[in-house]
């Protein structure tokens, strides 16, 4: 057996301390570097397992120099696993996880993608803010991470995912399969009105917290401030002669699932005077919906 492979193999097995640099650490930052990809491999799982802010940076250093795609997903895992447990190097891994994540830094679309999912990961635990990364994949150069942000900023569906998905909606330099994505992630129901037993959720939280003297989770000024920036860019992309007749028919179904009372205007105008027969029907058919949601 290389005798390189042999001490990688013992050292997953060794405890290590957490020194600032520890020499062991350091011996496995040198073995990332070797001519044998095995053994690069071994460097860095192990360096992930050992999770100190001194292999965290090692790994974060190696990722742009390693050539093999495979490798550079086992040290974006290694980086992964560091923010997932939380360990003494979860800041220098993130750091690297955003550098991955950016295609001026990793060429291969998988290891973007992995980096963004581990990034997403270490969002939904608090731990960053994950909008500025998202909004960055939204002008990746592949379409794959492009229609990953939205999933993403779907999921998330706080008010601030507005405004992205609202641009890229907008956007005509955006494949139309990413446009479309985020029209329907506009009207989603993460972003739109809770329905009757959210409702009555928001309404008790509301008596709740006001007989407690505290700040209500969520109050109804922000969730009309939210739907009527939805309906903004919906209506936007439905009035521009530019949009084809798929982006603007899911706009109006978008509208339709918000059905905020900011949209009746674009409802009539579109219902009165779309050139396209489909549309000028939906959109009839939307405006009845959202009038009668007024007296509900």
């Amino acid at each position: 057996m290389n005798h390189g492979r042999w001490w990688l193999l013992v050292f997953l097995g060794l405890p290590v301390t957490s020194s600032a640099q520890d020499p062991h650490i350091q011996r496995l930052g040198q073995e990332l570097h070797s001519s044998d990809a095995g053994i690069r491999r071994q460097a860095a799982i192990a360096l992930g397992r050992v999770s100190f802010p001194q292999s965290a940076l090692l790994l974060r250093q190696a990722l742009p120099q390693e050539r093999d795609v495979a490798i550079r997903l086992e040290i974006v895992r290694g980086l992964r696993n560091i923010v997932f447990m939380r360990y003494p190097g979860y800041p220098e891994a993130l750091i690297g996880l955003g550098e991955a994540a950016g295609s001026g830094v990793e060429p291969d679309e998988l290891v973007r993608l992995r980096a963004t999912e581990a990034l997403w990961e270490a969002a939904e635990k608090d731990l960053l803010d994950p909008i500025p990364f998202l909004r960055r994949n939204l002008a990746d150069t592949g379409q794959r991470l492009r229609l990953s942000a939205v999933a993403m900023l779907r999921k998330l569906g706080t008010p601030r995912t507005v405004d992205p998905l609202g641009e890229a909606a907008l956007d005509p330099t955006q494949p139309e399969a990413v446009r479309l994505a985020a029209v329907k992630a506009l009207g989603a129901v993460s972003l739109a009105d809770p329905g009757p037993a959210g409702q009555a959720v928001v309404r008790a939280n509301l008596r709740t917290t006001a007989l407690l003297g505290l700040p209500a989770l969520q109050d109804s000024a922000s969730l009309e401030q939210r739907h009527a920036r939805q309906i903004a860019y919906l209506a936007q992309l439905a009035r521009d002669p530019a949009s084809n007749a798929t982006l603007t028919l899911q706009a109006v179904r978008s509208i339709g699932q918000v059905k905020h009372k900011s949209a009746i205007p674009v409802l009539r105008e579109l219902a009165a005077s779309h050139r396209d027969p489909a549309i000028r029907k939906q959109a009839t058919r939307v405006l009845s919906h959202v009038l009668a949601r007024q007296y509900e």
